[in-house]
């Protein structure tokens, strides 16, 4: 592992001047079925043809970031392109969800290779749904696609965007689906606490009409993933985690540590440099990730935490570094960049490696202990020796007054100062919810070195419940000299699924099962004197649709239970986290 700078080399040639654009505005690409879809296209205003960015949103073509974007793009010698998807503003058709992206997007570049303002090297481009078009559309291989750039994305819709362990998603996906069906205002401008981003609105039930409680009609593809609640095969054509060997462009991410999607993102690092179809895709495929969330990266200070000046990318900076090489051949020294490049919170610098997680790390087990009190912060402690015989620590968790979403791993783009009751993502204090008496806190003594956790992180949790299925959430936490805990990273697991994703199978009351929660992965120095806290509770509302206990179909259910959940930490049934822990940590940046 190595320390990285933002940017590129110091030897790097200068920009070539920046040159006029020319609008070309609705055009019509014809796909296979007929439908026309359209697009406007930025391209300098001389010469061509031109290598050629591409990226197709449900947002609106014409927005403002779209044009601004077209004409940084054209300025550097760029034909780029923004498609409406299916059905959506001025495309004909009608908008589905997913499904139609895989071939739409496949036609797409067909039609774009044979228009005269292209050179024939195409890459993909696109942020949130404008990367997912891209990875829906990968597999199919058009030999026109050179390279992709889908940043802030899943590969699996399944379980890493709609039923995160599998726990219903609720307010992503109800907040996609309505900006999909309406636009974007709806969601995150000034009118949109009196729409649905208000308690009265979360709190219906059942959550398959939540669609005509928010814009008055049935949103199709809503109700097909609430009607498919394990990965079934509505699902698995929407995932590309097994088919990284039909990939054969390299690709280029960014991503955010405070974002829903971190793990996928280090996941496709990792798959594509191992199966990807090509040399040049398993060769040159790159990750970059930050202390960001959904949004471009444009300020330093996410949640309560200021990261410093050095947290700060340029990413179009990166992204046009990784165009030029890709599409015109200009190698600045971004061949030479490590594969992987990351962030480190609480070191505040920036590491980097030839992969994740970094080599010269392990796994340690930090356990679970208490006396039976760790909801009324009794010295509830996390520790590397194992427990002997302790009494477990219980709460009653019940859905009319679920725990309340509070900073972590929140996808903020649909998360504004607007709703009744904002929220945030990210590294926010975490005293509110600590205080809460269906919150168990368990904390280390002060470390008495530095300790840096980087990697993937999960807990094995044994409890029982008096329900037949109910929600276990995991957070952890950094806990400074002044005592206040900030979030750094989250996992749920609905009960129903401790299985696995395919399948449910409901609990027996009071009988104690296994639980292993996948938290989100990070790199995060705990500097001496903190302390690490884990907090386990059973809900995460709104971000995650309430577990009702009773073991109703998710979509339709409407009963309600309050559950007495049990949590035990003893030499047959030892509670632990799993971190990986580098061998020493870096030094401060």
């Amino acid at each position: 592992m190595t320390s990285w700078i933002p940017g590129g080399r110091a030897d790097a040639p200068e920009a070539a001047a920046l040159t006029g654009v020319r609008l070309l505005h609705g055009l019509r690409g014809r796909v296979r079925d007929g439908v026309r879809l359209s697009a406007d296209v930025y391209v300098p205003a001389s010469g061509g043809p031109f290598p050629t960015i591409v990226t197709r949103t449900p947002y609106e073509s014409g927005r403002d970031a779209f044009i601004e974007n077209g004409i940084w793009w054209a300025q550097r010698g760029y034909a780029f392109v923004v498609q409406d998807c299916r059905g959506r503003f001025e495309s004909e058709g009608v908008f589905h969800a997913y499904v139609p992206e895989i071939e739409d997007g496949h036609d797409t570049l067909e039609w774009v290779a044979g228009q005269a303002w292209c050179d024939g090297k195409i890459g993909m481009w696109g942020r949130s749904y404008g990367g997912l078009t891209q990875w829906l559309s990968a597999p199919l291989g058009s030999p026109h696609l050179t390279c992709m750039a889908p940043h802030v994305i899943c590969d699996d819709h399944f379980g890493d965007c709609h039923y995160l362990g599998g726990a219903f998603q609720l307010l992503l996906s109800l907040g996609a689906a309505v900006i999909w069906e309406t636009n974007l205002a709806a969601v995150t401008g000034p009118h949109a606490a009196h729409l649905f981003q208000n308690a009265n609105f979360w709190a219906h039930l059942p959550l398959i009409e939540m669609d005509e409680r928010a814009i008055g009609r049935k949103i199709p593809y809503w109700r097909e993933w609430l009607e498919h609640p394990t990965r079934d095969d509505y699902w698995r054509p929407l995932s590309v985690t097994d088919r990284y060997h039909q990939v054969s462009a390299p690709v280029f991410q960014q991503g955010g540590w405070y974002d829903a999607y971190p793990g996928s993102c280090l996941r496709i690092q990792e798959g594509m440099a191992k199966e990807a179809a090509t040399a040049r895709a398993r060769e040159q495929s790159r990750s970059l990730i930050g202390p960001w969330s959904h949004e471009i990266p444009e300020k330093t200070t996410v949640g309560d935490v200021e990261f410093g000046p050095d947290a700060w990318v340029d990413v179009r900076e990166e992204e046009r570094r990784w165009f030029d090489w890709q599409l015109r051949g200009r190698d600045d020294g971004i061949s030479e960049d490590p594969p992987v490049r990351w962030f480190t919170t609480g070191a505040n610098r920036w590491c980097s490696g030839a992969e994740w997680p970094p080599p010269d790390t392990e796994t340690v087990r930090w356990y679970l202990r208490s006396h039976g009190r760790a909801n009324r912060d009794d010295g509830a402690r996390l520790g590397r020796e194992p427990p002997a015989d302790e009494p477990p620590d219980r709460f009653d968790y019940d859905p009319r007054d679920p725990a309340p979403s509070l900073g972590g791993n929140l996808s903020s783009r649909l998360i504004t100062t607007h709703a009744e009751t904002p929220m945030r993502g990210g590294p926010v204090e975490q005293a509110p919810i600590e205080r809460r008496p269906d919150v168990l806190v368990y904390t280390s003594r002060e470390l008495q070195r530095d300790l840096e956790v980087t990697g993937p992180i999960d807990l094995v949790l044994y409890a029982e419940s008096s329900a037949r299925d109910t929600d276990f959430v995991a957070r952890l936490t950094d806990v400074d000299r002044a005592g206040r805990s900030f979030v750094l990273t989250e996992g749920i697991l609905r009960a129903r699924y401790r299985g696995g994703l395919s399948r449910t199978d409901l609990l027996e009351p009071n009988v104690v099962a296994e639980f292993r929660i996948q938290l989100y992965p990070m790199s995060h120095v705990f500097r001496a004197a903190h302390c690490i806290r884990l907090q386990i509770t059973s809900s995460c509302f709104p971000r995650f649709s309430r577990n009702l206990n009773t073991g109703e179909d998710v979509g339709t259910g409407t009963r309600m239970r309050t559950a007495r959940n049990t949590v035990l930490h003893t030499a047959a049934y030892p509670s632990h986290l799993r971190l990986r822990v580098a061998a020493r940590p870096r030094d401060r940046a």
